[in-house]
């Protein structure tokens, strides 16, 4: 019987560190701010909210990044905090035309976001 409480014991303390070991291991990122008409070379702004799952992870420093991928080009940045909780800010330029995706790490062991899908167009004007 008293080996019995101790297996059990056992099994419940390891099921408690593996659950202890995943908590706050995702995050969700959700953009708040986005330009609409970008061109390359121009420097944009994206504002964008991390929200961890586990209430003991909110208070965790976070230093998310931000990557940008057309093709065979990347830009890869790190976001700055700003005033409110849990918000963040990339500020940046496109270096080409084309239809780029923009997503965030959140630097936990899991991100989840919607990628983001911005076109820039080549900078070049047609108005005379």
């Amino acid at each position: 019987m008293k080996s019995t409480r101790i297996a059990v014991a056992a099994a419940m303390l390891s099921i408690l560190i593996a659950g202890v070991a995943q908590a706050g291991g995702r995050a969700h990122v959700t953009v708040l701010n986005a330009p609409r008409d970008i061109q390359a070379g121009k420097t944009i702004e994206l504002t964008f909210a991390v929200n961890p799952e586990w209430p003991m992870a909110k208070n965790r420093k976070l230093e998310p990044t931000v990557k940008a991928v057309c093709g065979d080009q990347v830009v890869t940045l790190n976001a700055v905090a700003l005033k409110a909780a849990n918000q963040y800010k990339a500020v940046f330029a496109l270096p080409a035309a084309g239809e780029w995706i923009i997503t965030v790490d959140s630097r936990y062991c899991e991100t989840r976001m919607k990628p983001l899908v911005l076109t820039a167009g080549d900078g070049k004007s047609t108005r005379y």
